[in-house]
């Protein structure tokens, strides 16, 4: 059998097999909520390839804001947001921007998101993602535990997050929702400046308020993250197939699967290919309206000693979130093209904000640009297809990352025939009605 490799970390590479016979469970996807499937596939006895073109980890999953964001209850579609959406999608100031000339292909998404924020439709999401986020710090935990790496990179730090207001008034606005989440039993703390600023020095003066998440964490560095899980999937049997799945087609035993570089048989397939799902689906019988979020990030080194915990400035909407050895600026809204070059107007926009709060900072020793698989209603797409043996789990939206071991464990969970009842305001059969 022949095989390649993808580079892991300096010094290591990941074993791929080419060509395999034959699998019991494909995984389209490699991200991080594909090895999180894995691992928990491999879990329950099931052997387990993955397919990707590129290494594990990449895109999304590794230039995220690298927190676990289980306080994020709230649908980014609600009635609130309506009043203000035009001039968040059409203002270059707004931390949501729209390029105009996708606005005939992107109408049908922005229609469903209006839609979707409807009050009985948010309460709806509102429920369903508590249901998806209040077991997502244990199944992390767990998870991370099995790991086993002693890198700082690594890491899981358990230090909270902040989200801090520049203006009173905003921070004054914000009780409501802050009651609302208290509500439904999230976890948080509401501050004021100074007890803002005892948490975070270089804040003083900065926030006149802030909310704090006292379960949220954050990851040193979530490419490293992914690297360590691959190392040990391969460890444990996985195989990691280099190929980019085109589409899927019913088989008398299962599903084929049709790839760059041929075609691969599996008794099950779970599509986890983010961005790139809405094809797989489509070949799978399902229409699923997802559309992609442009998210920029900017990373300064030794800047990660200005603040201990991911902290997001309400009013601009991006998170600074201390990694190894660098602070990462992440976030902005884009809705454009995947194909688009990256709108510099973007970082810049990140780099102003950044720098009107702490000073200059510098070059910056990276720049990036990833797509977010969003769907309107903020729910991801996990269950089953249109066609049988083949299950989903993308459209994470922001919470790709705190929602993979959760979204393993569901995957798992419906294979087996035992998902949660209320996992089926997931499925993808909720676009068709």
């Amino acid at each position: 059998m022949a095989y390649s490799t993808f580079p892991i970390e300096q010094g290591q590479e990941l074993k791929v097999h080419v060509q395999p016979q034959h699998a019991d469970v494909a995984i389209i996807g490699a991200g991080i909520v594909g090895l999180s499937t894995a691992w928990a596939l491999i879990e329950e006895g099931r052997e387990v390839v993955l397919i990707d073109p590129g290494p594990p980890g990449g895109e999304a999953s590794s230039g995220n804001a690298a927190t676990l964001a289980n306080y994020a209850v709230e649908p980014l579609a609600r009635p609130s947001l309506l009043p203000t959406l035009p001039s968040l999608l059409f203002s270059p100031a707004s931390p949501f921007h729209l390029r105009w000339r996708h606005l005939p292909r992107l109408t049908p998404w922005l229609l469903r998101f209006v839609g979707a924020a409807r009050r009985s439709r948010t309460e709806h999401a509102t429920r369903t993602l508590c249901h998806l986020l209040a077991p997502s710090l244990d199944d992390w935990l767990a998870l991370h535990s099995s790991i086993q790496t002693d890198s700082e990179a690594a890491a899981l730090h358990q230090r909270g997050a902040l989200y801090f207001f520049r203006r009173t008034r905003n921070w004054q606005l914000a009780r409501s929702d802050f009651e609302a989440r208290q509500r439904l039993g999230v976890a948080q703390l509401y501050l004021n400046a100074q007890e803002t600023a005892a948490l975070e020095p270089a804040l003083d003066g900065i926030a006149q308020g802030a909310i704090l998440f006292p379960e949220a964490c954050h990851f040193g560095d979530p490419l490293r993250l992914a690297n360590g899980l691959a190392k040990q999937l391969e460890r444990r049997g996985a195989t990691f197939i280099p190929a980019r799945a085109v589409s899927l087609e019913r088989h008398a035993h299962g599903v084929s699967i049709l790839t760059d570089a041929g075609d691969w048989h599996a008794e099950q397939v779970v599509v986890a290919a983010g961005a790139w799902s809405q094809p797989l689906a489509r070949s799978a019988g399902d229409r699923i309206p997802l559309e992609v979020e442009r998210g920029y990030h900017l990373e300064f080194s030794g800047a990660e000693t200005l603040l201990s915990r991911p902290c997001c400035p309400a009013e601009n909407a991006f998170y600074m979130t201390p990694l190894e050895g660098r602070l990462r600026i992440a976030g902005t809204v884009e809705l454009g093209h995947p194909a688009d070059p990256a709108n510099h107007a973007r970082l810049a926009y990140l780099r102003r904000h950044a720098e009107a709060m702490f000073g200059p900072l510098g070059a910056a020793s990276h720049e990036w640009l990833g797509l977010r698989p969003s769907l309107p209603d903020s729910l991801p797409v996990i269950g089953p297809a249109a066609i049988p043996n083949v299950t989903y789990a993308f459209g994470h939206g922001h919470l790709g990352l705190t929602l993979a071991p959760t979204t393993g464990r569901l995957v798992a969970a419906s294979l087996a025939g035992k998902a949660p009842h209320w996992l089926r305001h997931c499925h993808a059969s909720r676009f068709a009605r």
